[in-house]
């Protein structure tokens, strides 16, 4: 493994200045940082990421918490966060939690002991309105963003969310429109808010094109695609 001081040697440069070129800091002559930088090319140096985090108080790594990458939706959304991590400079580190609340909680903590600057999470849906876990964020202030509804228990936290009537309103009108009469319906959580207006959405549409929603093909289910 190659270090600064490896470099600092070869360079005749102290160990300060080197590190200074290699974050390229102003207070280094440009010939100087050329000549270091391209040292510590040829030699494949890689910094030292938890030593430049003890130093910065910051580790570059994101967090992100979901049901699993399984569902196609989840997939595409890992893809482009990860893009823009990287672009920002940061690594983006994945755990599923498999909707069991259990599992997000321990997720979670494994997360938070590592550190992590940020957490993007789709919270595990549950009927209580506290959750300890999400409580414990709070207390550590870490910014923190739901992808999806928020629930009770984490209602103050800011949530990127779709417009869930909307949205099943048109695909269930797409269907229609494709000449399909008998639509079934997996709905979600029954005390969830946004099971309700996706539902909502689905029977807007039929009633509209003058279809009668037929319970026996409303089906009850989870809230999202997860193979295990």
């Amino acid at each position: 493994m190659v270090r600064l001081k490896d470099i600092a040697q070869l360079t005749g440069v102290s160990v300060m200045p080197v590190s200074k070129a290699l974050r390229d800091e102003p207070d280094v002559s440009a010939a100087t940082k050329a000549k270091i930088k391209k040292l510590a090319q040829e030699m494949a140096y890689v910094p030292d990421s938890s030593a430049q985090g003890l130093r910065t108080k910051t580790t570059k790594l994101f967090g992100l918490v979901i049901p699993a990458t399984t569902n196609p939706i989840y997939a595409r959304m890992v893809y482009a966060m990860e893009e823009r991590a990287f672009d920002l400079g940061y690594d983006l580190l994945i755990a599923h939690t498999l909707n069991l609340p259990e599992r997000e909680d321990l997720v979670l903590r494994r997360l938070l002991s590592r550190r992590v600057d940020g957490l993007f999470i789709t919270p595990v849906y549950r009927l209580e309105a506290e959750a300890r876990i999400y409580q414990e964020i709070v207390a550590r202030k870490i910014p923190t963003v739901l992808l999806g509804s928020p629930a009770p228990f984490c209602k103050n936290f800011p949530a990127i969310e779709s417009e869930e009537l909307v949205s099943s309103y048109n695909a269930t009108k797409h269907l229609i429109e494709l000449g399909h009469k008998q639509i079934a319906y997996f709905t979600g959580p029954p005390a969830a808010q946004w099971a309700h207006e996706r539902f909502e959405g689905y029977r807007r549409a039929l009633r509209e094109a003058g279809l009668q929603p037929d319970d026996k093909l409303v089906f009850q289910s989870g809230n999202t695609i997860v193979r295990r």
